[in-house]
Parts: C-alpha cells; structure tokens; sequence
C-alpha cells in the first residue's frame, strides 16, 4: 500500500501490457480506455508499468501521459484532447505503414547459433529453450526501422520516465533484459521501444551500446514474472495474443493456448507471492475482430470498440478491487 499527498491509502498497482502486434496494442487500448472510463482507474497512476513488443508502444505512450481515452480516440480516428494528442504525436512522429513481410525471406541464410547461446546452453542445459533458440538463427531482418528510432528520440529526449520497464531480448542468445530496471543496461526510451519491437527476421534489430536487441516476446509475451519481486498488491495484466480460457476455434488457436499457458505459469509465481492478479485476454467477439494478421491496421477500430465493450461487461460482473476505482486524475477530470 501506498499513501498518496491526500492521505488515502491505496493499493500498489502494476499493468503489464504484452505483445501482439497493431491488432494487439488496439486490444490494450480498448481494454484501458474502458478501464479508465467505466470503472475510473486511470493507467497513468500505476506504480509499474511493464511492456513487451506492442505493449511497450502503448506503455511509453501512458507513462509520458497520455490518457487511455486518447489513445483509443486515435486509434479509431476520433478528436483527442489537446495535451493527449500533443503528446501522443511527440512518441508517434512517423505512423507511416510498413511493408508486409514475405514468407520467401525464411529461406534466406540462417544465422549458425552463437557462441553465447552454445555457452547458455552448456551451462544451464535445464533452461534450454528451443522456442527462444530458433528465434535467434531467423535470417537477419530486411526493414530497418532505426530512423524511427532517431526520429522518436529526437521527440522524447534522454528522459525515461519513471516507473516503465521494457522487456526485449538479445538478438545472440535470446535473453531477457528489462530497460528501465535497475541493474539493466542503459538505453534511450526510443531505442528500448523499437527494440522491444523489433520482430525477428522481419525487422533489423537494434543495435543499443554494441549489443543487438529484438522483440521482447521472443522471450515470453507477456513478461508478467518480472514482477515477482516487487511485492505489489495488484497486478492488471493485459495479454492480447491469448485467448480467455485459454480455448480459441480459429487457426492461431494453438498460438493463443500456448500464450495462456505461459501466462497462468506466471500469474502463479505473482500470486505466490501474495499479489492479486486481474487478467485480461480476448474473448470470441473480440478475436473475430482481430482476425488473424497481427498488423492489421484496418482492423484496429473495430478491435478497439470490441475490447472496450467487452471489458466493460467484464467489469460489470468483477469489478476491480476496492481501492482501484476512482483514481485521483479521474476523481479531477470528474
């Protein structure tokens, strides 16, 4: 618990917003963007916000303060407020699109492992991870986005905001480090963000302090253990490439059962530790608007209005937890 200027004791609260693509980060939006209107929790107050591939999009975005209204709001092409949208286009300055990838760059020259991922291995054959492995060997991406990089941080400067941890993985060995935490190797935020989702084989990885780093879902797609030592009281995750209860009829049903697998592993180390965990996964409607290619940018409106509406039911029937509702910026817009 924590004890705001005014007093009132609240609960400490932490979002981790995972991977999935523009589909997954429209997901995340409408998901907040009901959060904040329907149940008056606003994003901006949680004490630790943990991103991963889309998610570190969306995270930097509400850590630099933009309100999860405006995000939906651009997102679905509606007017902004002014300070949202001043701030939302100082993280976003180009929003042109990319280039579709080609199943034929697959047969481009594999990279042979690495040293550090034969060391890895050879030291801690136990935590071998063929998922994680073959993701490293991927031919090197074709679609460079470090102009993106320099433009983004021409815009946000050197200052990391406080309270923001993205996860991204070494392009080497595949693992895990977390910008932002103390004891990580430093980076500019914009760097950390595009590395975070720099996705293997299709995007160049990018290169911070000599080392190259690509997407943090490499590693797990939603990150949710990192905060297995922070002792927070909750934790809102927000996993967009799962699938509530696990179970989806569709062709990336496999896919979605396997992020929900992974994600129960580790809601169980955070409620180990005495944290209540609130999950958020797409149901059947909110899938069907998804569809099936993660960088489909026709299909964000849609997604975001189907998220929303379906959290908001959600809420309906579980609402958050006392303490979480009408937070101080809400109770101030209000």
């Amino acid at each position: 618990m924590t004890v705001p200027p005014g007093g009132v004791e609240r609960p400490t609260v932490g979002l981790v917003l995972g991977a999935g693509g523009v589909v997954g980060q429209a997901y995340q939006v409408g998901v907040l963007a009901a959060l904040e209107r329907e149940a008056g929790w606003d994003p901006r107050e949680a004490d630790l916000i943990v991103g991963t591939s889309a998610g570190s999009v969306t995270g930097a975005a509400i850590r630099v303060g933009v309100p999860a209204s405006d995000l939906a709001a651009s997102t679905c092409g509606d007017p902004m407020s002014s300070a949202g949208g001043a701030l939302l286009k100082r993280i976003n300055p180009d929003d042109s699109p990319l280039p579709v990838p080609s199943v034929i760059s697959l047969f481009r020259l594999w990279n042979p492992p690495s040293l550090a991922l034969i060391g890895q291995t050879v030291r801690r054959p136990l935590a071998f991870r063929p998922d994680v492995a073959a993701m490293t060997l991927l031919p090197r991406g074709r679609v460079d986005i470090s102009e993106r990089a320099r433009a983004l941080h021409e815009m946000v400067g050197d200052n990391w905001p406080e309270g923001l941890w993205i996860c991204a993985a070494r392009r080497t060995d595949g693992g895990r480090v977390v910008f932002g935490r103390e004891g990580s190797p430093a980076a500019p935020l914009a760097s950390a963000v595009l590395a975070s989702c720099a996705i293997p084989g299709y995007f160049t990885p990018i290169p911070i302090d000599g080392v190259e780093y690509f997407d943090g879902g490499v590693h797990s797609n939603t990150n949710a253990d990192v905060l297995e030592t922070q002792h927070l009281d909750t934790v809102i995750v927000v996993s967009s490439m799962s699938a509530s209860r696990g179970r989806a009829a569709s062709p990336d049903g496999l896919l979605r059962w396997s992020v929900h697998r992974r994600l129960e592993r580790e809601i169980a180390h955070l409620e180990a530790e005495g944290t209540t965990v609130i999950r958020l996964e797409p149901g059947a409607e909110t899938r069907q608007a998804m569809g099936l290619w993660a960088m489909a940018e026709n299909r964000a409106p849609r997604v975001v209005e189907a998220a929303y509406e379906e959290t908001r039911n959600r809420l309906l029937s579980s609402p958050l937890p006392a303490g979480l509702g009408q937070s101080d910026r809400a109770c101030a817009a209000g």
